[in-house]
């Protein structure tokens, strides 16, 4: 029984499902290549309810046109002998009943579905990956923060605060070297607090007393 094409059809889409029914092993691109469209578009086909349907009753009649000769084949090798053979010729005229999982009972065109499965997830992966990339929003670049020359008054700041810095410093030798000049141990390293450097140079000031020396600021 003829499978009539719905008439709003294209030719190159009549003509991707004759290659497919009787070319069932052939690469979508090679079809592609052939009917002159993208594997996409016939990537899109597969996805249409309508294309699905004439696909399958046009493959459903190209099938069982060729049952005769395969089921004559199969008749001439159970008479030569062949078990598998006379199974199979059983079976299908229904005089023996197989039991399978349903899962593993698939008709050709079902096989055949399963094999363009891989080449269609292919596809839904590029695709996903295309519309990921359109997806990405870019960032402006971040500005680059300008240095702003200090002002006078931050100048001043910096300027006074480095020399009570090194006033510090100075006084701070200089008190070791009173300490060592009278021998009194310098206090243990680690910051002190106000309280323990006043004893530490209390210390020093009753040392120099002591021995009658005259302190070194007063050199």
């Amino acid at each position: 029984m003829p499978v009539n094409l719905p008439v709003t059809w294209k030719p190159e889409k009549a003509r991707t499902i004759e290659l497919l029914v009787t070319n069932p092993n052939t690469k979508l691109q090679e079809i592609a290549t052939e009917v002159g469209v993208t594997k996409a578009t016939i990537h899109n086909w597969m996805k249409d309810p309508e294309f699905v349907e004439v696909f399958y009753q046009k493959y459903m009649v190209t099938y069982g046109a060729k049952l005769p000769n395969v089921l004559n084949s199969m008749i001439r090798e159970a008479e030569a002998g062949n078990v598998q053979a006379g199974r199979l010729v059983l079976e299908h005229s229904g005089k023996l009943i197989k039991r399978v999982e349903v899962a593993n009972n698939q008709s050709p065109f079902e096989k055949f579905l399963n094999t363009q499965s891989a080449e269609l997830q292919e596809i839904d992966a590029i695709d996903a990956e295309v519309e990921e990339v359109e997806d990405f929003i870019v960032l402006p670049e971040r500005p680059i923060p300008v240095k702003q020359e200090p002002t006078k008054r931050q100048e001043l700041k910096k300027y006074n605060d480095k020399l009570a810095k090194n006033r510090k410093r100075r006084e701070a030798r200089r008190w070791r070297d009173r300490s060592e000049a009278v021998g009194v141990p310098r206090p243990p390293q680690g910051r002190q607090s106000p309280a323990q450097r006043k004893d530490w140079q209390a210390k020093v000031i009753e040392k120099e007393i002591a021995l009658n020396k005259v302190p070194y600021a007063e050199k």
